[in-house]
């Protein structure tokens, strides 16, 4: 039997994880799944519609976009009522201040759940001729603390950092997907039977090329997407000719193109193009320096669900403040706050020099470095309008240091470009470096507060990473049981938003019910602290009984003990439940103490 062949384009990646999980549950379906974004997604569909498939499954705007351009079945991931509610309930654990914004195959639902159960939530439906900016510019205005949307809004939301919970379809919802694209291709099999065999002779051939019409519309292509519309571009200001050399500068290598007219019926002409690489050039990207164009650093920003909401609302408005009147910054604070994300911010937010921003990882310098920073040809000091970032600063050596803020006045280098500087508090071995930085650069200082500063934002960003976790582990846990949610938020988290969020991963894959139970988190934070204890011992000091004797798990976790005995001024019974033990253990190891 011949399988069907199903292709996904999903908005998002959760969204193609998902699909993956169901398309391997249909033993005569062949699902191939990419993650693209509505015109990007549109293209994709164009560029692939003739590799064979049966159906596209995608969604909400990407879908409706994609059923324009191509003629195979388009099928649209639905949000089921239980989706929605789960966001609702989800959402309704931490806050009442929300709304819901979206496309109508969304809010349609949305306004029919509401009024069934007696909810009073403010809907906004976006399409064509509303713009989801100004609606969500307006909930901003009116405080509301948390958004609920889908993808296309979501990413937008992320840009203005406003709280966001993505409606996400669920399994059932992919099934009835997946059900709907199989009873659909029953009917034009024969047909996509034919186009199929002409596809696959096609992709069976070694040679990257592709196939568009006079207007430069790509009708085949087995290249990427980006790397064939960049080809196409060139192309187009070019006269034709058999063949012509081409550098593509997204993938940085040489190619050779040899273009061919032919004409289908009466005038219908395309061409097609055959693409042969040739030697690359050597790239700028090494370990220690790494340069991202401001589409790049954008995307970042809209990929990751928590990437701007790690920044406190205060920071996004000092860096707006800031923008005027300062060339360097100057981000710090302890290990695992939002550092790096405010830096990345901060390039997004400037008017000017935007060309890259490069970044420079300090835990990586070595001597070659300075002599890069102001070489000739590409050296960061001496190019303009780009931002250097400095990530890690405190890495470097007080010299090393001082040899960076002397390159600095000395080359002038902020006159036509910016910097950026991260510096972790924790990680430093010398107080003299940041008083250094501090008095020298004059640049604007941004202080980055650890979780225990920010306490009161600590149950929306709990639910946020929570929402977030569900997307990437393909779970549905709506929240904590009160008691846990309550001793989870009251612990210190000393490794802050890092630490938070591998331990809320952690409860979510653990989870064996819809809410994380107070047993699971307690057991987790008692983990967590011995891990702290034993950051925290000084091994150069561990109690051997003599130089020559090796120290065993046994040694290594009696000192464990006897850190934390101490912490609790003797008190046994404290330490054992604290960490998790009997006092029959615990007794134990204190008894080879001697």
């Amino acid at each position: 039997m011949v399988a069907v062949k199903l292709l996904g384009i999903a908005p998002y990646e959760e969204l193609n994880q998902s699909m993956h999980i169901i398309g391997t549950q249909y033993q005569d379906v062949e699902t191939t799944v990419y993650t693209a974004d509505l015109e990007e997604g549109q293209k994709l569909a164009i560029s692939l519609a003739t590799e064979g498939y049966d159906a596209i499954i995608s969604r909400g705007g990407t879908a409706k976009l994609i059923q324009r351009a191509v003629s195979l079945p388009v099928i649209d991931v639905s949000l089921s009522m239980y989706d929605i509610l789960s966001a609702i309930r989800l959402a309704e654990n931490y806050t009442k201040n929300f709304a819901i914004v979206g496309y109508p195959s969304i809010t349609e639902k949305a306004h029919l759940l509401c009024d069934l159960l007696g909810y009073n939530i403010e809907i906004h439906t976006i399409d064509e001729d509303i713009d989801a900016e100004e609606v969500l510019d307006s909930l901003a205005q009116k405080n509301y603390e948390l958004i609920l949307c889908d993808a296309i809004t979501n990413r937008i939301a992320l840009l203005k950092s406003l709280n966001t919970i993505l409606i996400t379809s669920g399994f059932e919802s992919i099934k009835n997907a997946y059900h709907e694209a199989l009873t659909i291709v029953k009917h034009v099999n024969q047909e996509k039977r034919k186009r199929a065999i002409l596809e696959q002779g096609l992709l069976s051939q070694e040679q990257d090329f592709l196939i568009f019409d006079a207007s430069y519309q790509i009708q085949f292509t087995n290249l990427t997407t980006e790397f064939a519309q960049e080809i196409l571009t060139y192309l187009e200001n070019k006269p034709k000719k058999e063949a012509q050399q081409y550098y593509s500068s997204t993938k940085e290598q040489f190619f050779t193109l040899t273009t061919k007219e032919f004409t289908v019926g009466s005038d219908d002409t395309y061409s097609s193009c055959f693409v042969k690489e040739h030697q690359a050039p050597i790239t700028r990207n090494k370990q220690d320096v790494y340069y991202q164009r401001k589409a790049e650093v954008a995307e970042k920003f809209s990929a990751k669900l928590l990437f701007t909401q790690f920044i406190p609302e205060s920071i996004n408005q000092e860096v707006k403040k800031n923008n005027d009147y300062y060339q360097t910054y100057l981000v710090f604070g302890e290990s695992g706050t939002a550092k790096k994300n405010i830096a990345y911010r901060i390039f997004l937010d400037q008017k000017q020099d935007q060309n890259f921003l490069i970044t420079i990882n300090c835990k990586l310098a070595t001597d070659k470095l300075w002599k890069f920073l102001v070489n000739a040809s590409n050296g960061p000091f001496v190019d303009v309008h780009n931002t250097i970032f400095f990530e890690n600063v405190e890495q470097l050596s007080l010299k090393d240091i001082e040899r960076l803020i002397s390159l600095i006045k000395s080359t002038n280098v902020t006159k036509q470009n910016h910097l950026i500087f991260t510096y972790d508090g924790n990680k430093s071995d010398d107080q003299t470096k940041f008083d250094r930085l501090i008095s020298q650069l004059n640049s604007a200082n941004l202080y980055a507060p650890s979780i225990r500063e920010r306490k009161n934002e600590l149950s929306i960003i709990t639910t946020l990473i929570l929402n977030k976790m569900n997307i990437e582990c393909n779970k549905e846990i709506i929240g904590f049981e009160p008691k846990a949610l309550e001793t989870f938020l009251a612990f210190d988290w000393p490794g802050n938003l890092n630490q938070l969020q591998y331990c809320i991963k952690e409860l979510v894959v653990n989870a064996s019910t819809h809410y994380i139970s107070e047993h699971q988190v307690v057991e987790l934070l008692n983990k967590e602290r011995l891990i702290q204890s034993f950051a925290h011992m000084n091994m150069t000091n561990f109690t051997a009984k003599n130089s020559l004797h090796q120290p065993t798990l046994f040694d290594y976790t009696k000192e464990i003990i006897l850190n934390v005995l101490e912490q609790n001024n003797g008190n046994q019974t404290k330490t054992a439940n604290q960490l998790a033990i009997s006092r029959t253990t615990l007794w134990r190891y204190l008894k080879n103490t001697e």
